[in-house]
């Protein structure tokens, strides 16, 4: 089971340490880069992004909102080119 849990900084040290402590695995979240030169824009992204951060502008390529990102971090693994990184 999996959940996504918008913490904030100051308290993020106390939070993951007692989760932890009771061995849960904490996969903390980030924000993510697009390499324009490596997408090839082919949407697989997208299909995954919870928030609708990632579409496609109107030229058809693809645009990152940075205030609807929440960080999860599926975008990484969908990507066929390794085109998205975390920052």
């Amino acid at each position: 089971m999996n959940f996504l849990l918008d913490v904030p900084e100051n308290k993020m040290k106390i939070i993951t340490d007692a989760l932890q402590r009771n061995e849960v695995v904490v996969n903390k979240k980030g924000r993510v880069i697009i390499d324009d030169n490596m997408c090839i824009d082919c949407g697989a992204c997208i299909s995954l992004c919870p928030t609708d951060a990632l579409h496609f502008n109107v030229d058809e390529r693809l645009e990152l909102s940075f205030e609807k990102c929440i960080g999860c971090l599926l975008c990484i693994d969908s990507c066929p080119r390794q085109a998205i990184e975390k920052m």
